[in-house]
């Protein structure tokens, strides 16, 4: 039995894990992107302010973490002990299944406020890059905007 929790364990974990590998980076296109044109501007930082991204919850952290307490909290008792402990067990690994996928669906990003070449302003919230890292006030950009109205802000 403790095979199996443990196989249970791993396989929601790299659930978790795979959930938490997207990236929404300035640098980051995604497969219906690939091969779009895209309306290039120029500009400045003006300035940059740190935020939080939160993906969508999916639901996966939650029915994992009921799967892993269902069969952990089984284990617990005889009988009816088995019962509610498997109920308190769902209950309890559905709430730390779902706030183990907010942690790892959460990234730290910007939001940057650019000066444009035609002086009017614009923002844009984005994920900060682990390869260049935080874009700075002061810089030099680029601004690529989709036809589907996505836009980033790269070095």
């Amino acid at each position: 039995m403790k095979k199996i929790v443990g196989l249970l364990s791993s396989a929601a974990l790299m659930l978790l894990v795979g959930c938490a590998s997207q990236t929404m980076t300035g640098a980051t296109y995604n497969d219906a992107e690939v091969g779009q044109a895209q309306i290039v501007r120029m500009g400045r930082i003006e300035s940059v302010r740190p935020i939080k991204i939160s993906l969508r919850p999916t639901g996966l952290g939650s029915m994992a973490g009921a799967a892993a307490g269902g069969v952990v909290g089984s284990e617990i008792g005889r009988g009816n002990g088995s019962v509610l402990g498997s109920i308190a067990g769902v209950v309890a690994g559905g709430v730390g299944g779902a706030m183990l996928e907010k942690d790892l669906n959460t990234v730290d990003g910007q939001e940057l406020t650019v000066r444009l070449e035609d002086n009017s302003l614009i923002s844009v919230a984005q994920e900060i890059s682990k390869e260049t890292g935080p874009l700075s006030p002061g810089e030099k950009v680029r601004i690529l905007s989709s036809p589907r109205g996505k836009t980033r802000v790269v070095r």
